[in-house]
């Protein structure tokens, strides 16, 4: 027969603990991280969206140059930034007065698993003076 310890008992016996704490905290783990990657993809897609808007804002505001061919360059970069997602994102560029004003608006799908359907609105703008040459002080 064994014999009992001071500090040990027979009612506390710890074998598989580590298991059923791996169990418990692991699915919390996971949707940390997984929400960490989603904040960091999101963050890129916005990202590109605002330096795509600028770009195409930048082309059409310079000299030589229309508003369709600002639209066509933040088409592009969207594309070749977001990929499909990107090319599904409506881009508009207009003047008023001396400023031209690129708008690029989509929406980004979340990768949670087993939730396909849902997305985040990406909605961008920006505004960049139109280049000119002028006569005079």
């Amino acid at each position: 027969m064994r014999r009992l310890l001071s500090d040990e008992s027979p009612l506390l016996d710890e074998s598989g603990a580590g298991t059923v704490e791996l169990a418990l905290t692991l699915p919390l783990l996971l949707m940390v991280l997984i929400g960490a990657v989603q904040i960091a993809l999101v963050h890129h897609a916005r990202t590109v969206a605002e330096t795509a808007a600028v770009e195409g804002a930048r082309l059409a505001a310079a000299e030589g140059y229309t508003l369709a061919a600002g639209a066509a360059r933040t088409q592009e970069l969207l594309e070749a930034g977001l990929g499909q997602t990107g090319a599904a994102f409506a881009v508009s560029t207009e003047t008023q007065g001396d400023v031209v004003i690129a708008r690029a608006s989509g929406s980004y799908p979340l990768i949670i698993p087993w939730v396909t359907s849902l997305a985040l609105p990406i909605d961008v703008s920006a505004e960049v003076w139109r280049e000119e040459f002028r006569d005079g002080p």
